[in-house]
Order: C-alpha cells, then sequence, then structure tokens
C-alpha cells in the first residue's frame, strides 16, 4: 500500500477532528466511520487491522474520497456515523 494513501487517510482524520469541534469525535471515530461505510458493517469484521495496511487499494479509497466528502458534506457524515453505530449494535 503506498504510503501516500496512508499519510493522506490520517491527514484527513486529523482535520476532520479540527474541522467539526462541535462533535465529540476525535480522528479515529472519522476512520470508524468511513470504513464502517465502505464495507457496510463493522469493519475489523472484514478487514484485519489495521485497516490501511489490510484493506485493498479500493477499500482504502473510497474511505479517503468519504473522509474528503465529510469535510464539506456534515449531513452525510452525521448519517454515516449512524449507519455505523447500527452496524456496531450500538443504536
Amino acid at each position: 500500500m503506498s504510503t501516500k494513501i496512508k499519510i493522506m487517510t490520517t491527514k484527513l482524520a486529523n482535520e476532520l477532528e479540527q474541522q467539526y469541534t462541535d462533535l465529540n469525535f476525535r480522528n479515529h471515530c472519522y476512520l470508524r466511520i468511513a470504513y464502517d461505510n465502505v464495507l457496510y458493517t463493522k469493519w475489523d469484521t472484514v478487514v484485519d487491522r489495521p485497516f490501511v495496511a489490510n484493506a485493498s487499494l479500493d477499500q482504502v479509497d473510497r474511505a479517503n474520497k468519504l473522509l474528503t466528502l465529510y469535510k464539506t458534506d456534515k449531513n452525510t457524515l452525521i448519517n454515516h456515523n449512524k449507519n455505523s453505530l447500527i452496524y456496531r449494535k450500538k443504536i
């Protein structure tokens, strides 16, 4: 997996944490949300940890696209968080 892609994933999650100070999410929360919504389930039941090292290039690319989308579409972020919590049986 490209180091550039790994760095991008972390960078996007860190930027989201700084952007959405009104949400009680840390950078790893944004990663969870994106990964779960790429796989439509609790991500680590499909891909071994760590995600970026073990997911396919397409899966990581889709996660990065979601993280990028979240920067401009808070409604999708909130809806994807709800999906993630449902996948994890938290709601």
